[in-house]
């Protein structure tokens, strides 16, 4: 059974009870409450009993006794976590991740995220230029469409499933296994091939002139050609346009083609965490055709990203 506290009104009929000489007893009868519910009200307003003063204090100890949050009671917490998100571009993930590595905080990355989008970490969510919290972070509080409302291409007729790829893959034992993809920029120009090997986590960029098939395979040759033949085994596209001839490539490199289900980039998790990375300094709609290969300086944070493993 819960228990409820005292109302307004039953604390001003309790004063009027009382004046009129009732018991603790009678009182509690007449409103329906436990004598010891009663007694316990009137020891606690001792003197004259106000209502008004005994319901004050009741609701000042209701807010008071409400646990603070983690970031509120520890604010040099709070001047960490931005540290983090403003000047090493982490994603609250990472710094989860580091936390809990380094045992120095519990706190999830729910919270860091709840804090964000309720503006509790005394900082701008969103500004001009590169200030805002909102512009560090990889999704910007965007929320992806919902599986059932996508509209699905057809599959590829001639590919190995991703569902028959071996198990040491899929848990990462060896070198050599790759995810591929793009980073698309300005529409109808240039774009960046990504390709991440899934256990060591090395990341490789080509700047591609089109996204083409052709060009697409022209990149997979110039990056995965200069590695040697006993650290790429296989590799796993995305369902777009840019892949349908890997079969080049499987042909050229001796490597497995993994294919992936439709609309499942979690199959992908590597390399689409990677190009979340990578969105941080090149946002949709940036003209790729702009950079030039050699412009390491554009990375020279990439690396010091705290990898999930």
């Amino acid at each position: 059974m819960s228990y409820k506290h005292l109302t307004i009104k039953e604390r001003e009929i309790l004063m009027f009870l009382r004046a009129k000489g009732l018991s603790i007893r009678a009182v509690a009868l007449r409103l329906g409450r436990n004598p010891s519910t009663i007694s316990r009200e009137l020891k606690r307003c001792a003197g004259n009993y106000s209502p008004s003063k005994a319901d004050n204090d009741y609701h000042q100890k209701r807010q008071n006794c409400h646990k603070k949050r983690l970031l509120d009671s520890h604010p040099q917490l709070r001047r960490q976590i931005v540290h983090y998100i403003l000047d090493l571009h982490w994603s609250p993930e990472q710094i989860t991740a580091r936390f809990n590595k380094e045992h120095q905080w519990c706190v999830s990355y729910n919270t860091i995220y709840r804090h964000i989008y309720q503006h509790n970490l005394g900082e701008k969510y969103s500004s001009r230029g590169d200030t805002g919290i909102q512009r560090h972070l990889r999704h910007k509080h965007r929320t992806r469409h919902s599986k059932n409302t996508r509209r699905h291409r057809e599959v590829q007729t001639d590919y190995i499933s991703i569902h028959e790829r071996p198990g040491f893959i899929n848990q990462r034992q060896r070198i050599g296994d790759w995810e591929i993809d793009t980073v698309i920029g300005r529409t109808g120009h240039s774009i960046l091939l990504t390709v991440v090997d899934r256990l060591s986590r090395l990341t490789l960029i080509k700047k591609v002139v089109q996204k083409d098939s052709q060009e697409i395979n022209k990149g997979l040759v110039e990056l995965l050609g200069a590695i040697p033949k006993e650290f790429v085994h296989s590799i796993t596209p995305d369902h777009g346009t840019e892949f349908l001839h890997l079969d080049e490539i499987s042909e050229r490199l001796g490597v497995t083609v993994y294919w992936p289900d439709p609309y499942s980039p979690e199959q992908r998790g590597t390399n689409e965490n990677t190009n979340g990375l990578i969105r941080e300094y090149f946002p949709k709609r940036t003209d790729i055709d702009n950079y030039t290969e050699g412009r390491a300086d554009v990375f020279l944070d990439f690396n010091h990203q705290a990898i999930l493993l």
